[in-house]
C-alpha cells in the first residue's frame, strides 16, 4: 500500500528528539508550579471531593499529603522523559497518572490538561528515546538518527486538527463583534500602560480577526515551505502573546514546541545537534507489521479526534451555555462564564427543607465551575441525595437554584429550577431537557 510505505519512509528523527525533551521539560515545571502554587492544595487536598467525569466518581485524591507526592512523582517522570532515561516505564507511567489527574477533576478543566493526555499517550507508543538519550548511554536501545515519518507526521495532524477547529468555534457573534475580548482584557485594559492598547476597540478587533485567520491558515502556512519561516516567526509571537495576556500556564510553549514538527529534520540537527558526534547508526528496527497495526490504531484515533469536537453540533441550543459537548472540543478562549448557586433539599416525607452553600466548603472558582455547569450540578445534587440517605432521610429532592451569566449577559437560571435533579437520569449522549436554553447564540 503507497500511503503506508510512504508513513513508514525513513526521516530524520530530530524534531522528535527535542519535542520530548522540551515536553518533559514543561511537564515537569507544570507539575512543580502545580505543588509550589498552592493548585494541589486548593483543587485536590483541600475539598471534600473532587468532581470527576461522570462515570468515574471512584477516582478521588489521596488521604492527607498523598495528592503533593502524587505530583511529585509526576514530575520526576517528566524529568526522566526530558532526559530519555527508562523512556518507555516512563512515559507509560507519567500518561496513566495524569489520565487519572485528568478524569479526577474536571471542576477546573481546560484544553491544556486535555491535550497533555493526548500527547503522552502519543509519545508513548513512539520511539523518542533513541538518541540523545540516557537509554542510549545504557545501551538499553539501539541509537539511531531515523524514525519513520509517521512519528512526526502524526503531530501535525493534531496540530490541524486543535487550530481547526479553534477556527470554526469562532465563527460566534460574541467573537466577531469583539464583546468576549474586550471582557477577556478587561483587567488589562483598566492598567495604565497596558490599557493604552488593550482598552482599543480597533485593537481588540483586530485580536478576533487576526485569531481567527490564525487558527485557520496556521497549519498550511508552515506547511508550505516558501511561508514556513515566517509563519514560525508569527506562530511564536502569536502564543507570547497568549502567555502574557492570559496567563494560560504551558499551552504557548508547548504549541511553540509542536511547531518543530513542520521543519526539515536535517535542518533541526544541524541546529540542536551540531555539537553532537552522529549517530553511530541511521537503520530503523525493522518490523512492518506491529508498525502497520500501529499506523492503523493512530487512524482510528485522529477519527475519533475529528468526531469528538463535533458532538456539540448535535446538540440544540448554545453550547457556551449548556456545556454538551463543550470539553476536549477545542473551544479556547470563547466565554466568560459566571454564576451563583445553592441547593434546597426537600424531604417530601415530613416536609423539611435545608439549604446548601456549596461555597462553605468549595473555592470560589470551583462554586463557578459548578454553578455554571449543568452536569457537575447534577452530579453534586447526587451525592446530596446519597449523603441524606446515609442520615436514614431517603428519596430527598434536591433543586438546584442559582444565577448564570454568559458573557456578561442578562444572569438567568441555567437549570430548571423545579426539576428534581436527584431523581433525573443522566444520559451523555442526549440533550437534557431540564437545561434551560439560555441566551440567544
Amino acid at each position: 500500500m503507497k500511503l503506508f510505505k510512504t508513513l513508514r519512509q525513513p526521516v530524520d528523527n530530530s524534531p522528535l528528539i527535542i519535542f520530548r525533551i522540551a515536553f518533559g521539560l514543561l511537564l515537569m515545571y507544570l507539575f512543580s508550579y502545580d505543588i509550589l502554587s498552592g493548585y494541589v492544595y486548593t483543587d485536590f487536598i483541600k475539598p471534600p471531593f473532587t468532581f470527576s467525569f461522570i462515570g468515574f466518581e471512584f477516582l478521588q485524591p489521596l488521604p492527607g499529603n498523598g495528592m503533593y507526592y502524587y505530583f511529585g512523582a509526576m514530575a520526576l517522570l517528566s524529568l526522566m522523559i526530558a532526559l530519555g532515561a527508562w523512556y518507555r516505564l516512563s512515559i507509560v507511567c507519567l500518561s496513566i497518572l495524569w489520565t487519572i489527574i485528568y478524569l479526577m477533576q474536571k471542576s477546573g478543566y481546560n484544553n491544556h490538561y486535555y491535550l497533555v493526555v493526548l500527547l503522552c499517550w502519543l509519545m508513548a507508543f513512539l520511539p523518542a528515546n533513541r538518541y540523545c538519550s540516557v537509554d542510549v548511554k545504557r545501551k538499553a536501545v539501539t541509537e539511531t538518527g531515523k524514525c519513520s515519518r509517521y512519528c512526526l507526521f502524526i503531530f501535525i495532524v493534531q496540530a490541524a486538527i486543535i487550530y481547526f477547529f479553534a477556527a470554526i468555534s469562532k465563527l460566534t457573534s460574541d467573537w466577531f463583534s469583539g464583546k468576549f475580548i474586550a471582557i477577556a482584557f478587561s483587567s488589562l485594559s483598566r492598567r495604565p500602560i497596558s490599557g493604552l492598547i488593550y482598552g482599543q476597540h480597533w485593537f481588540q478587533l483586530f485580536i478576533c480577526y487576526g485569531g481567527f485567520f490564525f487558527d485557520l491558515l496556521i497549519v498550511p502556512l508552515l506547511l508550505w515551505k516558501r511561508t514556513r519561516k515566517y509563519a514560525f516567526i508569527i506562530y511564536c509571537l502569536f502564543h507570547l502573546f497568549n502567555s502574557f495576556t492570559f496567563n494560560i500556564s504551558i499551552f504557548p510553549y508547548l504549541s511553540i514546541a509542536l511547531g518543530i514538527f513542520f521543519f526539515d529534520g536535517n535542518k533541526i540537527r544541524r541546529i540542536f545537534f551540531a555539537h553532537r558526534l552522529p549517530p553511530t547508526s541511521n537503520s530503523m528496527p525493522a518490523n512492518a507489521f506491529k508498525e502497520k497495526i500501529l499506523i492503523y490504531c493512530l487512524g482510528v484515533y485522529f477519527l475519533f479526534q475529528l468526531i469528538i469536537p463535533m458532538r456539540s453540533w448535535f446538540y440544540p441550543g448554545n453550547v457556551f451555555w449548556n456545556e454538551e459537548g463543550y470539553r476536549m472540543s477545542w473551544k479556547m478562549m470563547l466565554r466568560a462564564k459566571n454564576g451563583t448557586i445553592y441547593f434546597k433539599v426537600i424531604d417530601p416525607v415530613s416536609d423539611k427543607c435545608w439549604k446548601i452553600d456549596p461555597s462553605k466548603m468549595f473555592t470560589s472558582s470551583q462554586v463557578t465551575s459548578l454553578a455554571t455547569s449543568p452536569d457537575i450540578m447534577w452530579q453534586y445534587s447526587q451525592r446530596i441525595k446519597a449523603d441524606f440517605e446515609k442520615k436514614n432521610i431517603p428519596g430527598v429532592k434536591v433543586y438546584a437554584i442559582g444565577q448564570v451569566s454568559l458573557n456578561r449577559s442578562t444572569p438567568m437560571p441555567l437549570v430548571d429550577t423545579t426539576v428534581d435533579l436527584a431523581s433525573v437520569k443522566w444520559y451523555a449522549f442526549r440533550h437534557s431537557e431540564w437545561i434551560t436554553k439560555g441566551p440567544e447564540k
